[in-house]
């Protein structure tokens, strides 16, 4: 709990009731040291790999996560590799392929992947181009136990007046972190990320959607004008460590 950066922000007497509304996260810290759980460079994965495209255009490799790290996860290790293709948004059901989690179990042996390269049609589709996917810069984290806090557009704190309602969007920005897994998104522009989700699969309800992973710009990597990527799945697909209908959803200022 936040206790000191709420007295801070005029929040003290809000305490209990924003705990009361708060929910457990993971969020990350960068590391100078070579980690399990890292964001950009290449994934470590089987011999056997397909990597994952959109239209015939291979999709960016975000980063990598070693389960053990990540305590929201139910197996027993291995790693999430993370892809995404940055033509698209996430706010359609067309989108779909945009955005891909794979889970390569622990007991699987690992070789540094090769970048794939693909021929697409360039100049109105008079030619061709090669392609292939973006390399981001590798930036090592680790993970430790937080607290996350809903977006005032939730209304599920009450506060007196309008002075405390900007104390708390003040108080949400200046713990917001750059990497998070599990709790609250903490969102650029809308708080309705859910709801794309239950669209683009017509699956459940927006409460049963959790964010898998949310990822500011770090490293070389920029999503738009000051964005960030929320990714997002299945209460019972996480359950059965079932990644193949997790969505992501872009927002930027």
């Amino acid at each position: 709990m936040h206790d000191a950066e709420l007295q801070s922000h005029d929040l003290a007497r809000y305490t209990d009731a924003i705990r009361h509304a708060s929910r457990p996260c993971l969020i990350g810290h960068t590391s100078d040291t070579m980690c399990d759980s890292y964001f950009g460079g290449v994934p470590l994965v089987p011999s056997d790999f397909q990597w994952p495209a959109k239209d015939g255009r291979p999709l960016a490799f975000i980063g990598q996560l070693h389960c053990s790290d990540v305590n929201l996860v139910p197996t027993d290790g291995g790693d999430l590799l993370f892809f995404y293709d940055n033509r698209h948004w996430g706010y359609k059901p067309s989108d779909l392929g945009h955005a891909i989690v794979v889970h390569v179990s622990a007991n699987a042996a690992r070789v540094q992947a090769e970048l794939p390269t693909r021929e697409v049609p360039a100049f109105f589709g008079l030619r061709k181009k090669t392609v292939q996917p973006r390399v981001y810069q590798r930036v090592n984290i680790t993970l430790t136990a937080s607290t996350s806090y809903p977006s005032y557009e939730r209304k599920l704190v009450t506060f007196a007046d309008d002075v405390a309602e900007e104390c708390y969007l003040e108080f949400c920005g200046a713990i917001q972190p750059d990497i998070q897994i599990g709790g609250y998104p903490s969102p650029v522009q809308s708080d309705s990320m859910e709801l794309d989700c239950v669209n683009a699969f017509g699956l459940g309800t927006p409460e049963e959607w959790v964010l898998l992973l949310q990822l500011f710009e770090i490293g070389d990597m920029m999503w738009g004008d000051a964005g960030a990527l929320y990714w997002f799945i299945h209460q019972d697909d996480l359950a059965q460590n079932r990644f193949d209908r997790v969505w992501m959803v872009t927002q930027c200022a």
